[in-house]
């Protein structure tokens, strides 16, 4: 006797169906994701046509946060949001739409201060001591015995050290 081909070609473990529940709850949230970052590039690519009018460099802020956001949750493939966000600002730049909001903004620059001039020298050469201890940290030995011969040659480095310090506090008494 022949038995009849399967029909159901769907999920069948409990596991499966739990997958096909999410996977439709998931496709709800990242359409409604989507759509909405399809209308915001829209409605920036408007602006810079001239077509519409608003706020463009808003617009077009608001269009890319939108497209990195999307890409970020894994809604769109990261190269896909790239690529959007590379025509939008082909067409923005095409239309000159950013170049006035670069110049409202006050572009002057800071006049840095002495305080902050020094504050900087102290943060390069703390970045210079950290690097070149780092340098060290590579040359010590892993062995045991090379670390006991490190540790040895500290403890007279700094027996030497305090008897210096006497040495020279008593030369200041006397």
């Amino acid at each position: 006797m022949a038995r009849t081909p399967r029909t159901w070609k769907g999920a069948r473990t409990p596991s499966a169906l739990k997958r096909v529940r999410q996977s439709l709850r998931r496709r709800a949230v990242n359409r409604r994701t989507r759509s909405e970052t399809k209308t915001l590039v829209q409605r920036a690519s408007e602006i810079a046509l001239g077509r519409d009018d608003g706020n463009g460099p808003e617009a077009v802020t608001a269009a890319i946060s939108a497209l990195d956001k999307a890409a970020e949750k894994g809604i769109i493939h990261p190269n896909n949001a790239a690529r959007r966000k590379s025509r939008l600002m082909a067409k923005v730049n095409a239309a000159h739409l950013l170049d006035d909001a670069e110049s409202t903004s006050p572009a002057a620059p800071k006049k840095r201060t002495t305080a902050s001039k020094t504050a900087q020298r102290k943060k390069v050469q703390a970045a210079k001591a950290s690097k070149a201890a780092a340098a060290k940290a590579t040359d010590r030995p892993r062995t045991a015995a090379g670390k006991a011969k490190v540790a040895v040659t500290r403890a007279s480095r700094d027996a030497a050290a305090a008897r210096r310090r006497a040495k020279t506090e008593e030369t200041d008494e006397g």
